[in-house]
Formats: structure tokens, C-alpha cells, sequence
């Protein structure tokens, strides 16, 4: 449960985000009272707030131009907070996780929120059921934002990404909508001789459970060319915000992919990019 909360942890210590304490605690209180070793090193915790932060910043992009007819799909949510902290109103919001963490993050919803546009649904995001059951939820006939924070870039292998894609491409059909991936470490081996990466890279593996860091490397131009195959629509960068100043020399190297059917979001994202380059946001 705690792995998941990780993400929680680094911004409750490090930003303004709001309700990651109030949701940090729960989680601690519910897996026994003590909060576990974290996956990120004390240097990695400035990765994870930049990521949450340029993710966060996309969703309000998107939730300001479309509004009410705005669905999103969060993948492998864990407890991170974006729906609380939306200051624009959309139509949906799906979160999708395992099922002991899922139903623990629809209680502490609503307890902290009289909103009652989320949705959650319990499951593998590489099990065919689980869309399914998205499916059911999401209007065909309305834009639809799907991003992963951590999961696919950082865990998934290629064959993975691919059966990822094959569930997802129904659901972008509708003008507007968009799949957005964070970067990764594994597409950046220009990095991996820095002694704070290897340290990091080692805590993520062994911490994790899951070695793929060591065993499969690419590259961002080829990450990125590969989401245009799968997809096979338009494709914009946005820089990672600035976050502890002893990680720029990767934090500015960083940046989201987002696979978009629109045409016109070229201008914004490059605004936003823009406005990452200069904005610090640690704490």
C-alpha cells in the first residue's frame, strides 16, 4: 500500500499541494501506524514533485479549455491528489488502481470532498475487463485526457505499451482528447553515470520489486516516435517544471509526451513549457 503512497509523501514534505497530509496520514493509519521507507532517495523526491506538478499543470490546461465536457483517466492513481486539487469543474474522473488501494482512496475521497464526479475502478490497467468497465463510464462523444504519473514510462516494457495502446485507442477518437506520459531515466542513458541517478535508479529497483531500469534502456526520440506509431496523432513535449535546484541538470532534460487529436494545442503546451523553464516550485 505505502509504495503507492510515495508520490503522496514527497509533495506532503516538499510542495503546497494541498490534502496530501490530510490523505498521508489516513494512509499511514490504515497500513499500521508507521510510514515505510520511501522509493525516491532524498534527492529523487525533487523527480517526483516536478512530475506531479507539469502532469497537474497539463490536466488544467485541459480542464480550462474544456470544461464540464472534460474526462479524465488517471492510471495507476495510487494517492496522489489531482482531482481534489482541479480548480476547474470537468465532467469526469476515473481513477484506476488495484483494488485493496482503490477502495481505501474512494473512502478517503469522500471524506474529503462533496464531489461525486469520480469514478473508481479496481483492476490491472493491462487486464482487458478493467476497460471494460472504463468504457461503460466514459462518453464516447466527449474529449477524454488519459495520463500515467509514473507507471507506464517508469515500469511498463514495450510489449506492455503496446497492449496499453491497443485499449486506449477507442476512447481517443473524439477531437480533444489526449494520452500524456511522463518521462523516465530508462530514456535518458546520457544521465545514468551520475553517482545521485545510479543511487536512485538502485532505491527504485530494489524498493520496487521491479529491476526493468537495469535490464531495458531507450531513449526519449525513440520513446517518443514509438507513442506516435501506437497512437498515430499529434505529438507535443512540455519541459518538467523546475523543483530542487541540485536536480536541474536532469529535471531540464525531462519532458512529457502527449499524444493529442487536437491540432490546436500547440501554442499552450509551448506556453507551458516555456513557463516550466523558469518556475521552481520545491519547498
Amino acid at each position: 500500500m505505502q509504495k503507492t503512497a510515495n508520490t503522496l509523501y514527497d509533495l506532503r514534505d516538499h510542495s503546497d499541494v494541498k490534502f496530501c497530509k490530510e490523505i498521508a496520514d489516513f494512509v499511514i493509519e490504515k497500513s499500521g501506524g508507521a510510514e515505510e521507507t520511501r522509493i525516491s532517495t532524498e534527492n529523487f523526491r525533487g523527480l517526483i514533485v516536478s512530475r506531479f506538478m507539469t502532469n497537474h499543470q497539463i490536466l488544467e490546461l485541459m480542464a480550462r479549455k474544456y470544461g464540464k465536457e472534460l474526462q479524465v483517466i488517471e492510471l495507476g492513481a495510487g494517492f496522489t491528489p489531482h482531482f481534489l486539487n482541479l480548480t476547474s469543474e470537468i465532467g469526469k474522473y476515473i481513477e484506476i488502481e488495484f483494488e485493496e488501494n482503490s477502495k481505501l482512496k474512494e473512502e478517503i475521497i469522500k471524506k474529503l470532498t462533496e464531489k461525486k464526479n469520480i469514478y473508481f475502478v479496481a483492476g490491472d490497467i493491462l487486464s482487458k475487463h478493467v476497460w471494460k468497465k472504463v468504457k461503460e463510464i466514459v462518453d464516447p462523444n466527449k474529449p477524454v485526457i488519459i495520463f500515467s504519473e509514473g507507471v507506464v514510462a517508469q515500469y511498463f516494457n514495450d510489449e506492455q505499451k503496446e497492449l496499453l495502446a491497443s485499449f486506449l485507442k477507442d476512447l481517443l477518437t473524439f477531437e480533444g482528447s489526449c494520452f500524456v506520459i511522463d518521462d523516465t531515466l530508462r530514456n535518458h542513458p546520457e544521465l545514468s553515470n551520475n553517482p545521485i541517478i545510479q543511487e536512485g535508479m538502485n532505491r527504485v529497483g530494489s524498493v520496487s520489486g521491479n529491476d526493468i531500469y537495469k535490464s531495458e534502456k531507450s531513449s526519449f526520440q525513440i520513446g517518443f516516435d514509438n507513442w506516435g506509431k501506437l497512437f498515430k496523432n499529434n505529438l507535443y513535449t512540455v519541459d518538467y517544471v523546475l523543483s530542487k535546484p541540485e536536480m536541474d541538470f536532469t529535471t531540464t532534460t525531462l519532458k512529457v509526451t502527449v499524444c493529442a487529436n487536437d491540432k490546436n494545442l500547440a501554442l499552450p503546451l509551448s506556453e507551458l513549457s516555456k513557463q516550466n523553464k523558469l518556475n521552481r516550485i520545491w519547498k
